[in-house]
């Protein structure tokens, strides 16, 4: 009997914590890289538009975001103007969808023009790589 009990609590407790965990608002990390993730998607978008050589303008990427799911967006239950929050995500996708190049995130380096100048990839040890390695 006292297992049963011990079974049970256990499963509300997980119960409890699952469902705390798909309430929870997004943190400002969370909601970056889901930022990050959209403008990626943006980015394919073009690709696809041109390979279809059509003509890729603000008013066709914007109707490419109308089709979208937004099924994996993040909760934001918290914060301050939700609607403001789908406004960029929806800005995010476009500016990278007219652009073909994925639109940075705040706090994220900018690429600078002259990175196809860099030396290849293997003639320089990965940062995170030992010297003893």
């Amino acid at each position: 009997m006292k297992t049963r009990s011990v079974a049970v609590a256990a499963l509300a407790l997980s119960l409890t914590t699952s469902l705390a965990a798909c309430t929870k608002s997004a943190s400002y990390d969370e909601r970056m890289e889901y930022l990050r993730t959209v403008a990626q998607r943006g980015a394919d978008t073009h690709a696809l538009i041109k390979s279809q050589e059509a003509t890729i303008d603000r008013e066709r990427c914007d109707r490419a975001y109308g089709g979208l799911s937004a099924n994996d967006a993040p909760n934001v239950d918290t914060y301050d103007n939700r609607e403001e929050w789908f406004d960029q995500v929806k800005e995010f996708f476009v500016d990278s969808c007219v652009s073909g190049k994925p639109k940075p995130v705040p706090g994220d380096p900018v690429p600078s023009e002259s990175a196809g100048t860099a030396t290849p990839s293997g003639s320089v040890p990965a940062p995170e790589a030992s010297p003893s390695a």
